[in-house]
């Protein structure tokens, strides 16, 4: 039996943005279709929320706080300093609170 082909939807473009950053392995149809599922629960909780002022309010935090975790991508993986970098960094701002 065959099962009629499905129009591209708004997750089928998020999904082929972001799989990349997933393992080879995890990049499947049955992955795909979990994540699908997590989104569409995400987004009915969020719609849930949304009808009460506390719900706005915690969904307004909530963005806050993934804005700030997307904003910091990278960051703990960046390579240490040199010693010399440090050095001239700590100079920079010694210069700059000199009057």
């Amino acid at each position: 039996m065959t099962t009629p082909a499905r129009i591209p939807d708004w997750f089928d473009d998020f999904w082929t943005a972001h799989k990349l950053k997933l393992p080879i392995y995890m990049r499947n149809d049955a992955t795909k279709e979990l994540a699908r599922g997590i989104m569409g629960a995400a987004v009915q909780g969020a719609a849930q929320y949304s009808t009460t002022p506390q719900g706005v309010r915690a969904l307004i935090a909530f963005s806050r706080i993934a804005a700030v975790l997307k904003g910091t991508k990278g960051v703990m993986d960046s390579p240490d300093p040199t010693p010399e970098q440090v050095a001239e960094a700590v100079e920079r701002l010694v210069q700059r609170m000199k009057p």
